[in-house]
Formats: C-alpha cells, sequence, structure tokens
C-alpha cells in the first residue's frame, strides 16, 4: 500500500525531470551560432563587393567624363588656333560646324565645335548675350558614351597702331564726281569751311581696309539696308557720333547688298555697304560711308546748306553723284580716325575672360 500511494503521489516526477532536462541543454547552439556569424559575414562581404563595384563604376564614369572634357578642350583651343589664322574661320564642314578625331590609347573619340556669330534672324539682327565684335565657340567632346561641352566668348580688337590710313578728305572716289544741271557732290572742311578741290578727291585708290574685320567688329548686319530696317533697328544709336571721344569704339553697321534710305532718317555709324548707296531726300548720316564695290553711282540727294553726310564717303570705280541739287559731305576727322582704327590691316583674337564654362 505504502509504494502504491508513493507512486500515485510521485507520477508526474520523472516527466518532470526529464522536461527540465531537454530545455537545459545546449545541443545545437554552436551551429545555430556559426550559421548566423555566416549570414553577417555573407551580408558584409556582399555590401564590399556592392561598393567595390560601385567605386569601379564610378571611377570608370569620372575617367571617361574626364577625357571627354580633355577632347573638348582640343577642340576649343583648335578652333581658337584656327580664328587666329584667319578670322573669318566657320569650321572645315557646312555652316558653322568643324569636327575633329584623335585615338586615345585603343579609343577614338572626337569633337565637335561650333561657332556661333550672334546673328539670329535672316535680317541679321544680334543675339544681345554675344557683343558685336566676339563670337562664341562649343566644342563637345565626345569619348565612349561620355559627353562634355566647354564654351567661350572670343573677342577680336585691332592691334594698336593698325590703320586704313583714309586720307583727310571728305569724298575719296576711284571714280568721277558728277551731278544733274553740272552740279557735283561739294566737299567741306573740318571746321565746315566749302573747299572741294581738296576735300574730294577722283580717280584715287581707295585706303586698303581689312573688310574681313570690319565684318566681324559689326554690330548689326543686313542683307540690304531701307526705310524699315533703319527705323526698327538703328534708331537711338547715336551715342558715339554725337559727341565723339577718343578710342572709343563706334557702332558699325555692315550690308551685304545695297543701302537705299530716304525720307527724313539719320543713320550714326561707320557704314560699310558692299553693293550700291543712294541718299535721298534729307536723309543724313553721321559717320563714314565705306562702299568699294560699287560700280553704279553712289548717289547723294542735294539739299542747299544741307551736309548730307558728315564724317566721309568712301566710293568705288562708280563714283559719286548728286541729285538735284549740288550734295554736300562734311569731312569729321573723329570718325575717320574711328574708322582707320577698326579698318586696320591687323586684329588681336583672345578669349574673354569668365565667359568660360563647361557642362
Amino acid at each position: 500500500m505504502f509504494l502504491n500511494s508513493f507512486k500515485r503521489k510521485n507520477a508526474g516526477l520523472p516527466v518532470c525531470i526529464k522536461n527540465q532536462c531537454l530545455l537545459s541543454s545546449q545541443n545545437g547552439s554552436a551551429l545555430i551560432i556559426c550559421l548566423l556569424s555566416l549570414s553577417v559575414l555573407s551580408v558584409l562581404g556582399t555590401a564590399a563587393l556592392l561598393i567595390s563595384v560601385t567605386n569601379q563604376t564610378i571611377a570608370g564614369n569620372y575617367q571617361r567624363q574626364t577625357q571627354a572634357f580633355f577632347v573638348a578642350e582640343a577642340g576649343l583651343h583648335r578652333a581658337i588656333a584656327e580664328i587666329r589664322n584667319d578670322i573669318t574661320w566657320r569650321g572645315d564642314t557646312t555652316g558653322s560646324t568643324s569636327e575633329g578625331h584623335m585615338e586615345i590609347g585603343d579609343v577614338s573619340a572626337g569633337y565637335t565645335v561650333t561657332t556661333h556669330d550672334a546673328r539670329d534672324d535672316g535680317n541679321g539682327r544680334y543675339d544681345p548675350l554675344i557683343p558685336g565684335g566676339c563670337v562664341k565657340l562649343t566644342s563637345e567632346g565626345v569619348f565612349l558614351d561620355a559627353v562634355q561641352t566647354v564654351e567661350t566668348l572670343v573677342r577680336f580688337s585691332p592691334v594698336d597702331g593698325s590703320r586704313a590710313d583714309s586720307p583727310q578728305k571728305a569724298v575719296v572716289t576711284s571714280g568721277d564726281n558728277t551731278g544733274s544741271d553740272g552740279h557735283g557732290v561739294y566737299g567741306y572742311d573740318q571746321h565746315g569751311s566749302e573747299d572741294t578741290s581738296n576735300m574730294v578727291e577722283t580717280g584715287a585708290a581707295l585706303p586698303a581696309v581689312n573688310q574681313k574685320a570690319l565684318k566681324i567688329f559689326a554690330d548689326v548686319s543686313f542683307t540690304t539696308l531701307e526705310n524699315d530696317r533703319v527705323d526698327a533697328d538703328l534708331s537711338g544709336r547715336t551715342g558715339f557720333w554725337r559727341n565723339p571721344p577718343q578710342n572709343t569704339r563706334p557702332y558699325i553697321i555692315h550690308v551685304s547688298g545695297d543701302m537705299n534710305i530716304s525720307g527724313n532718317r539719320h543713320v550714326y555709324g561707320i557704314v560699310f555697304v558692299e553693293g550700291e548707296v543712294t541718299l535721298g531726300d534729307s536723309v543724313r548720316v553721321h559717320g563714314v560711308i565705306y562702299a568699294p564695290n560699287a560700280l553704279s553711282e553712289t548717289v547723294i540727294n542735294g539739299i542747299t546748306g544741307y551736309r548730307s553726310v558728315m564724317g566721309q564717303v568712301l566710293a568705288g570705280p562708280g563714283g559719286v553723284h548728286a541729285a538735284n541739287d549740288h550734295a554736300d559731305v562734311q569731312y569729321v576727322k573723329a570718325y575717320v580716325d574711328a574708322f582707320n582704327h577698326f579698318a586696320g590691316e591687323m586684329v588681336n583674337v583672345n578669349p574673354v575672360p569668365g565667359t568660360w564654362r563647361q557642362y
């Protein structure tokens, strides 16, 4: 009986002892720790590998971008050198683009240089962000899949001491001086005294002029210059000419065709006309008219007591012709000096400080 009573009282004891032993056992813990450690190490290794690959990719991209930058700079320097050799350089291919190629290691690289000369439409109006006398050069360099672009403004300026040496005359023409009813073009000296015999020179060789430089220096350019363009584009361009200071850049106008204006209009500046010239009614030009290629007469309307040109007229083999009454031209030294300075034989070509940029 006692034995049965003990068994009944302690029937669950061996089970509790067994469970307590299982819970406190450490068999297999090392394996779990090892697996966790391997997982952590795998994550760290994968991260290190990704960082290494990323750094390698970044370094490769940087190297290609750097090579593309150097290629672009090479194109820009080449363009500046070409312009120094020829100030009208616009690239070797059609339009304003030039291309070049080079080998860097076993990789073929290249650049494309574009020259922007500030004209923004067919009428020759200029982009205000590109000043007269400047061009913008843009060079795009390509190396593998990397592209870099650099740009700068290049300024053209006359070399000190370089002059066109136009004579101190009101009118110089390689043709004749004619007019209606026996009249002609009269010349006036600096002081406003009529002195046609000394102030008008016919059958003369025109001064040597750097026409390319005048085109480059031009603030505005037209295919033809007529009343509408004077009203729209030349109104108010008077600063230099109303009170001309020394060594200040004048306003320069380039006309690739004919100049034909009339009415009560005023034009201020050096006007380089590649075609024919006709000034009608009460037009007045304050500056220099340079028309070296005019095969027909340069016509100036004659109004008694009215100086149609204040400055100088340089006309080609067609000569000058006074319409109606005699036409008057007065020599103005400051204007002629400005023309001589900017139409000289030599030109500086230099990048404009502060305009270089990379993108």
